[in-house]
């Protein structure tokens, strides 16, 4: 370690554990390192690492968040066995109170169709196809107007598509596409929407699944396994915000177990992201503190302009070799080793001296206690004698 002319300290040698204060080990320092560039390394280093743990307890937050959402989730789905989202049950169990009728009455369009099992090939375009109408609910005609006016003075926090079913008489259907996606779904036999809920498949999604690209280019309404669609006026879309085989975002169905499987999956993938990113941030934590101390220790070092004032290598040598000089002259002088005989001998008799000066004195001491405490009694036994004449 040496100081320059201008004041800064720089430092060079072995690192093998870490000594050089660079904040590495194993790397020997060969050259003069700065001390001063050391320490803005360290507080670069600092400024990093509070950067990238700003980052992760964002997303701890976020991750925290999304296990919360989650796991509400899971809980609202245990209660129930619709596949429809927690918020459209929400808003759909506050209209049913509020109008005194039971939510079976008024059933999202999704409760009541379900991809059939020998079909589950085509499950993920089927609900990319029919999401929409699949959370839309579904409201008888007697309860309509009670539906339109509670929907209108109610801010619902959230989204509500309704359909108005009137009274209808059951109608032979025509044929559907021989490929159609309607002939992979089954209708829940026994609902009093089943004529309603057939007629609109007929009428809105009697869409081709198209196996190959070829018949995909040729069929006017299509869609792909990869669920991309093509509706009349050559129009295609696909939406990949989301997996396909995305479970925890499937409404359709009247069984909601697969759909809790997914979404304890998921649960546990946040938790272990979310054990991942608390690590990292125990771990960052501890860094910063090694760096704060190194910054500190660096900072302190800086405080010394003159090498002689940390030298103590120097002064620890040069007291040995006096230390020695002395052993020798000692040992090489009869008349030196005799002098020092005399002193210790003469030092233990002053010592001894003042102890015995000690002694005598506390004796002494007692001694005039001794007489004080005569000439009291006396001066006490004269007072006596005069009040008795």
């Amino acid at each position: 370690m040496v100081v320059r002319a201008d004041g800064t300290v720089s430092a060079c040698g072995k690192n093998n554990s870490g000594q050089i204060g660079d904040g590495t080990s194993g790397t020997n320092r060969y050259t003069l390192v700065p001390i001063a560039g050391l320490k803005a390394e360290g507080e670069t280093e600092e400024a990093d690492l509070e950067n990238s743990c700003t980052r992760d307890r964002v997303a701890m937050e976020k991750l925290l968040e999304e296990q919360a959402a989650v796991t509400a989730e899971i809980n609202s789905l245990k209660a129930r066995r619709s596949n429809i989202p927690s918020t459209q049950i929400t808003i759909r169990e506050a209209l049913c109170a509020a109008l005194s009728v039971s939510p079976d009455t008024m059933p999202f369009a999704g409760e009541l169709l379900q991809v059939r099992s020998e079909d589950s090939d085509w499950e993920g375009a089927a609900e990319r196809l029919l999401h929409n109408f699949g959370l839309s609910l579904l409201v008888p005609d007697a309860n309509y107007q009670e539906v339109v006016e509670w929907v209108d003075r109610t801010h619902l926090r959230g989204r509500i598509v309704y359909f108005r079913i009137r009274q209808i008489r059951r109608e032979e259907q025509p044929a559907p596409h021989p490929d159609s996606i309607i002939r992979k779904l089954a209708i829940l036999p026994e609902s009093p929407f089943y004529d309603w809920i057939e007629r609109e498949l007929a009428h809105r999604f009697d869409v081709a699944c198209c196996a190959t690209q070829e018949q995909f280019r040729r069929e006017a309404r299509a869609i792909t396994r990869a669920g991309q669609m093509k509706t009349p006026g050559e129009r295609h879309e696909k939406d990949d915000r989301h997996r396909l085989d995305d479970r925890s975002r499937y409404i359709l169905g009247w069984s909601n177990e697969a759909k809790i499987a997914a979404l304890e999956r998921e649960k546990a993938k946040i938790e272990k992201e979310g054990s991942a990113v608390a690590s990292r941030l125990a771990s960052a934590d501890a860094k910063r503190r090694a760096i704060r101390s190194r910054i500190e220790l660096l900072s302190k070092l800086e405080e010394y302009r003159d090498f002689r004032d940390i030298d103590w290598a120097s002064v620890a040598a040069e007291i040995a070799v006096f230390e020695e000089e002395r052993r020798q002259l000692e040992n090489s002088s009869d008349i030196l080793r005799q002098l020092n005989d005399s002193l210790r001998l003469v030092k233990e008799a002053i010592n001894e001296g003042e102890a015995k000066q000690t002694d005598e004195g506390k004796k002494l001491g007692a001694i005039e206690d001794r007489i004080r405490t005569t000439h009291s009694l006396l001066e006490t036994t004269r007072d006596l004698l005069k009040r008795t004449d």
